[in-house]
C-alpha cells in the first residue's frame, strides 16, 4: 500500500499550480477593474489573498508576472481559435475563416474580460519584443497557415482574416460603433464572397 506521504509532492504541486493561477487571475482582475498601471506585486498578492513573499515565490518580479500574463493571453488566443474552428466540419483551410467569424461573434460580447486584458497588453508592451514574443508567435503561426494554403485560396483567406481582425481591434479599442445588424451583414458578405463563392468556383473547375 502506498504511504500517504507519497501523495504529498503531488498535493504540493497542485497547490502551487492553483496559487500561481490565482495570482494571474488577480492580476487580470486588477487590469480589468483599474488598468494595467495599477498592477503591482503587492496589489496582485492582496487581490489573490496571499503574502507578497508567496507571490514572489511564483513570480520573482513584476516583469515575470507580466510575461506570464502575455503567455496566458497567447494560450487563450490559441484555445479560442481552435474551439471555434471545431464547430465546423472540413479541412483547416475551410474552417479557418468561419471559425474566426464565430470567434468574433462571441468575443463581441466580451466587454470586460480578455478584450480589456488584450488591449492593455498590446498597448503597453507593443515595443517590448521579448515580452510580446508569445503573441507574435501566435500571429506567425496564423499567417503561416494562410501562406501554406493553395495559391487560389490564399488571398481570399488573408482578406477575410484581416477584415475580421479589424472587427476585433475596433472592439478592443472601444471604437466599435457598427450596429449588430450591419455586423451580421458584413460576416455574411465575407462568408459568401470570400469563402462560399470561392469554394463553388473551385467545384466548377
Amino acid at each position: 500500500m502506498d504511504s500517504p506521504l507519497c501523495f504529498l509532492p503531488q498535493m504540493a504541486s497542485d497547490k502551487a499550480i492553483k496559487t500561481r493561477q490565482s495570482i494571474l487571475d488577480a492580476a487580470k482582475a486588477i487590469i480589468i477593474e483599474e488598468g494595467i498601471g495599477a498592477l503591482t506585486m503587492e496589489r496582485a498578492a492582496t487581490k489573490a489573498g496571499i503574502s507578497k513573499g508567496a507571490c514572489m515565490y511564483h513570480f520573482k518580479s513584476k516583469r515575470a508576472l507580466q510575461a506570464a500574463l502575455v503567455e496566458e493571453y497567447a494560450a487563450h488566443l490559441s484555445s479560442e481559435l481552435a474551439r471555434h474552428e471545431a464547430l465546423f466540419d472540413g479541412p483547416p483551410e475551410e474552417t479557418l475563416v468561419p471559425g474566426f467569424i464565430e470567434w468574433f461573434r462571441s468575443f463581441d460580447h466580451d466587454n470586460h474580460g480578455w478584450s480589456t486584458v488584450g488591449l492593455a497588453i498590446h498597448s503597453n508592451f507593443v515595443h517590448d519584443e521579448e515580452l510580446m514574443r508569445p503573441v507574435k508567435l501566435w500571429y506567425e503561426r496564423l499567417h503561416a497557415r494562410i501562406a501554406a494554403l493553395p495559391e487560389d485560396v490564399r488571398t481570399p483567406a488573408l482578406v477575410a482574416i484581416m477584415a475580421i481582425e479589424g472587427f476585433f481591434y475596433s472592439h478592443k479599442f472601444e471604437v466599435d460603433l457598427v450596429s449588430p445588424k450591419l455586423k451580421i451583414q458584413a460576416w455574411h458578405f465575407i462568408l459568401e464572397n470570400l469563402v462560399h463563392n470561392h469554394a463553388a468556383a473551385q467545384t466548377k473547375h
